[in-house]
């Protein structure tokens, strides 16, 4: 069964995203979607030689994101030519890591703001800079990179939300060369903004972008909290144990499957679509 969750084209870059089932053990998921890439590989190429749309398989590659420890990567081949599997790769400006902590794009963010600061930290002390240049030059070359990372920080953990607001607040003492002021001083000064009302102000636009151009997207989330609450239903009410026991005839429902019905957990359209 075809689990492709996305499809994305920007330019002449394809990416799909393909969601395993939830139904699935945990030893198949990993079977199942390399079966699916093969799939969906030879439909492409079929695509590719039908409109002399040649694929240059040098720049196409897979990655698995997961949460296990050591998984067991298959080697995917199509028609001949090997797909490379990766641990990391940038899409669009963004590095996504196969945990999607985004570790490694924060990195690259903060060498990239830390190097523009040293600059602007040298004409400061030239005394060239008033503060409406001063914030000219903040918003041409430092905050451009804090917006990349606005797309995903609704998803990211505590600690690293916690780590980015420091990085901007230093940014801020650079940009005013008041470098033992508290982080109080610093939040109360008249422009200073916080990356999470950034976020805030970010996603309330684009959400309203999607309800407006895409309203699909809002209505397939709702669609899937709903079948979440029927299925939860499904496995805990007395009355629905004979229908259970025709579907599953042998065995115990799977851990995974009552887990993920009734436990509640917050998916990453929850951190999105509902972060305030």
């Amino acid at each position: 069964m075809s689990t492709i969750h996305f499809k994305h084209l920007f330019a002449d870059d394809l990416a799909i995203l393909i969601a395993p089932s939830p139904f699935l053990r945990s030893a198949s998921m990993i079977l199942d979607l390399s079966e699916q890439i093969k799939e969906v590989l030879k439909r492409l190429i079929q695509y590719a030689d039908m409109w002399k749309q040649p694929i240059n398989f040098n720049k196409t590659y897979w990655t698995l994101f997961h949460r296990q420890v050591v998984p067991q990567i298959p080697k995917i081949e199509c028609e001949g030519h090997l797909i490379q599997h990766v641990k990391m790769f940038k899409y669009l400006g963004t590095i996504l890591d196969a945990k999607l902590s985004f570790s490694e794009h924060i990195n690259y963010i903060k060498a990239k703001i830390q190097s523009n600061l040293n600059i602007f930290k040298r004409l400061a002390y030239s005394r060239m800079l008033n503060e409406k240049i001063k914030y000219r030059l903040f918003n041409a070359y430092i905050r451009p990179y804090l917006q990349s990372l606005l797309n995903f920080f609704p998803i990211l953990s505590t600690s690293k939300q916690t780590n980015l607001e420091g990085f901007n607040r230093r940014i801020y003492r650079t940009v005013h060369l008041w470098f033992d002021a508290r982080n109080i001083e610093i939040e109360h000064l008249p422009k200073y903004r916080s990356i999470l009302k950034m976020a805030n102000d970010h996603w309330d636009k684009l959400s309203q972008t999607i309800i407006r151009t895409n309203p699909n997207v809002v209505e397939d989330f709702l669609q899937h909290k709903l079948s979440i609450l029927y299925l939860n239903e499904y496995l805990t009410n007395p009355a629905l144990e004979n229908e259970r026991k025709k579907i599953f005839k042998k065995g115990r429902i799977g851990k995974n499957v009552r887990n993920f019905a009734t436990e509640n957990r917050l998916t990453l359209f929850d951190h999105v679509l509902c972060f305030k």
